[in-house]
């Protein structure tokens, strides 16, 4: 079996790079969290780490969109869009095409990409957590933005099926995205801390099935259509085995426009 040793999940917003020090009070607890979890990820010595995160119409648009797209290449740009972090981050090639097998045999039908850049949603994640930019990285691309989505039981079991997939290689997963936010619509700048401290709660008491009913009307209703990424979160947690998560920082960040998340999940043996 793939042994998934370490998964995680982080909020990915631009802002987090861009203007760190707002709200000194918040960002800093923030800050200080990402640096504990990167401490932890350092200590895995992890043989690579899947990133799950989405894109923001920068490597996919309507000519070609898939539900789910693992990057296969030796490393990967970075888009750099609207002064976001570039610059290249080392991939695990190797890792990723026995990914991609256990994957297919699993079920999942994933296309592959050997020339994907990374918007935001990676980069910012690899910035704050050097240790994982360092293991080198696979990037799975979830959709959370074009219906039709993946639904969120989809996202569980592929999550599942990382986790079973054959080889000895030491994996981290982390996930990348939400909390509440409001994406291009008149409630752009709202966050709901009620949602984002129940979603937490529900994760730190291993109840990640609960959420497997939500529709995603009601999702982009109570904390908006940014909290549709939540998808990755529920990758991460099947990836672990679906047990309990611990909370390493939330905050709701005005600043940022989104209520911001930070979490690992405990691992099943």
């Amino acid at each position: 079996m793939a042994r998934v040793v370490l998964a995680a999940a982080t909020s990915h917003v631009g802002a987090i790079v861009k203007d760190p020090h707002t709200a000194p009070a918040d960002s800093g607890v923030l800050h200080d969290a990402w640096r504990r979890l990167d401490a932890e990820i350092a200590a895995a010595e992890l043989d690579g780490v899947v990133v799950v995160a989405t894109d923001h119409y920068e490597t996919f648009g309507l000519d070609n969109y898939p539900a789910f797209c693992l990057g296969v290449a030796d490393d990967f740009e970075g888009w750099g869009e609207f002064g976001n972090p570039g610059g290249r981050i080392k991939g695990r090639p190797g890792l990723a095409a026995e990914l991609l097998h256990g994957l297919t045999e699993a079920g999942f039908e994933t296309a592959r990409s050997h020339t994907m850049r990374l918007d935001h949603s990676f980069t910012v994640p690899c910035t704050k957590l050097p240790a994982a930019a360092a293991a080198g990285v696979v990037p799975l691309f979830v959709n959370c933005n074009t219906p039709p989505l993946p639904t969120l039981r989809r996202c569980l079991r592929l999550g599942r099926a990382l986790r079973e997939t054959p080889g000895e290689a030491r994996i981290g997963v982390i996930a990348t995205g939400g909390l509440s936010h409001w994406v291009g619509l008149p409630r752009f700048g709202d966050i709901n801390p009620a949602f984002d401290e129940a979603f937490l709660s529900l994760l730190e008491r291993g109840g990640v099935a609960e959420t497997l009913d939500w529709s995603d009307r009601w999702i982009e209703h109570e904390a908006g259509n940014g909290a549709l990424e939540l998808r990755t979160w529920l990758i991460a947690a099947g990836a672990a085995g679906c047990g309990p998560a611990r909370t390493y920082a939330y905050r709701p960040m005005p600043a940022w426009t989104v209520g911001i998340g930070i979490a690992a999940f405990e691992v099943a043996p």
